[in-house]
């Protein structure tokens, strides 16, 4: 008789719960096909496919073997803008050039991660028949777009898309005047999530899309001749749900009138804006006492710094960027802080600033503190006792010098660390810290170092036992790394690397034939599952 594993001796909702731990291409690479069981069991994993964080080996053999079986039930896929030029020609073939709707017929919902400009308009063209499809999330889009591309991506599947959104890292769109000004049209667009940054009026994005229902705009900037112009915008009388966020611009309540005045069926709204009184110089009590009494806010006030933020009680928005100079004014408490997941916090600071903030957020996913200014750790003391509790970070991100402990220690599930070089060095000398880290980091960005030799590469192999990405983020990308490769794959030879991402430059010798010249100079094999490339001073090598 044949001897039946422990492992599959679990019932189903082990095997699930175990999953939980996993990456999706983790599961596949896995579990699929090693009997119907489990084939069944792991149904979910073969609709909704995403192949991030894998090593090359794991996701070679999923994108060949496992994805050609199951593409006809594949309901939601990732794809990462990366791959064109790391995968293989068969594979790039396929995934980059192949009509979508011949490998993924039941395609609901796509994202696209990490694409340059140009490569998505090419990427769009494959984008066609795809009866399904009215899902598209982009996120990470870099570089300047063309003045068309906004609207290729609204026209995407002939038209039959709903949904569209880009995430706060991607950039921003130009709107200018169209051709001929004929401007067409996209009624098929239900809800859109976009960054803008526009030198014609509001006018132009208001009639791309008439029967929008869910619309939040991010602006980075806008010209005083589309401002003056915002009375003649188009009414959207299908828009239910509006969010204005506008940090960088300072707006008037004539000109949030306006627009609100073209939404005639609004019944949500979400404004996260700038202003400034530089003329009537209203007191604060006096501009609080005007607000409705059914819609509770709270003033958050520095009055040394002539700077207030005022928000509605509980803040609903999910992410928030916060002055350090309004460290001691912070509400009490953390309910009305429940929505929040993304936290900036910047200008000039020290840890007990941060402190003092963070302490109010407690489902925060990513945290970005610092300032290019703190150059060196500011010391500040607190006379209230200050508790964190950071369950789910799993981001952060360190710009200067700070001490990092309490804020690691509250978050038992981080894994990704973005600090500055200098920062680093403090970390490293640190044990408590160290301790924390090398059982948690996963992803180790290092930004802002100067020489090669100024790093301290043999202790962070030694500390941080769990990394698995690690990137080094040059200040000059002029200075050649070639031996820097080297020592990173002579230190994490026995550590499971998965990915490194080193900014710089190569010598012209190493860059005429890369792989071969690290099989030449390191452990790597011929036959290692492995791919490298070097485009725009950036090395990025994905290893097995």
């Amino acid at each position: 008789m044949e001897e039946v594993s422990t492992f599959e001796m679990l019932p189903d909702e082990m095997i699930l719960f175990i999953c939980q731990y996993l990456r999706g291409a983790e599961i596949l690479y896995s579990f699929f096909n090693l009997n119907s069981r489990l084939n069944s069991a792991i149904t979910d994993y073969c609709h909704y496919v995403n192949l991030k964080y894998v090593t090359y080996k794991q996701f070679d053999f999923v994108a060949t073997q496992i994805i050609p079986q199951i593409g006809l039930s594949v309901r939601s896929f990732v794809f990462n803008g990366q791959w064109e030029n790391i995968m293989s020609n068969k594979l790039n073939s396929t995934f980059f050039h192949l009509k979508l709707s011949l490998i993924f017929p039941q395609l609901y919902t796509l994202s696209l991660v990490n694409f340059i400009d140009r490569q998505l308009n090419l990427f769009l063209d494959n984008i066609t028949d795809l009866l399904q499809l009215v899902k598209l999330d982009i996120r990470n889009l870099l570089d300047n777009y063309a003045e068309d591309s906004l609207e290729k991506v609204l026209a995407a599947n002939n038209n039959r898309l709903k949904y569209i959104s880009f995430d706060s890292d991607s950039i921003d769109f130009n709107l200018t005047a169209t051709r001929n000004d004929e401007t067409i049209s996209y009624p098929n667009i239900e809800e859109l999530i976009v960054n803008l940054k526009t030198n014609k009026t509001l006018e132009y994005l208001f009639i791309l899309v008439p029967h929008i229902k869910r619309l939040h705009i991010d602006f980075d900037q806008l010209s005083s001749v589309s401002k003056s112009t915002l009375a003649n915008v188009s009414s959207l009388i299908h828009l239910k749900d509006f969010q204005l966020r506008s940090i960088n611009i300072y707006w008037s309540l004539k000109e949030i009138a306006y627009i609100l005045s073209k939404m005639p069926s609004l019944q949500r709204l979400a404004l996260n804006v700038r202003t400034e009184d530089a003329q009537s110089h209203s007191e604060v009590d006096t501009l609080l006492s005007t607000w409705p009494i059914h819609i509770r806010i709270t003033c958050l006030l520095d009055k040394s710094n002539k700077y207030a933020v005022i928000h509605t009680i509980p803040y609903d928005l999910f992410s928030i960027i916060i002055p350090a100079t309004i460290a001691n004014y912070m509400l009490a408490g953390s309910e009305y802080t429940r929505k929040v997941k993304d936290l900036k916090i910047f200008g000039e600071q020290c840890s007990t600033d941060i402190y003092l903030i963070v302490q109010h957020f407690h489902r925060l996913r990513t945290l970005a503190i610092g300032s290019e200014k703190n150059s060196k750790e500011l010391t500040s003391q607190s006379t209230q006792p200050i508790v964190l509790h950071l369950p789910k970070l799993k981001r952060l991100y360190v710009k200067g010098t700070y001490e990092i402990f309490h804020l690691v220690q509250a978050a038992p599930n981080l894994e990704h660390l973005q600090i500055d070089f200098n920062c680093l060095n403090i970390v490293l000398n640190d044990v408590s810290t160290c301790e924390l880290l090398q059982k948690r980091i996963v992803h180790l960005e290092i930004t802002n170092f100067r020489e090669v030799d100024s790093i301290q590469l043999d202790t962070i192999a030694q500390k941080f036992n769990h990394l698995r990405d690690l990137s080094l983020v040059f200040e000059n990308s002029t200075v050649f790394v070639d031996s820097l490769i080297l020592q990173v794959l002579s230190l994490w030879k026995d550590k499971k690397l998965r990915s490194l991402y080193i900014r710089g430059s190569l010598t012209d010798e190493v860059d005429k034939n890369l792989r071969q010249w690290l099989i030449d100079h390191s452990h790597l094999c011929q036959e290692d599952l492995f791919v490298v490339k070097y485009m725009m001073n950036w090395i990025a090598m994905w290893l097995q």
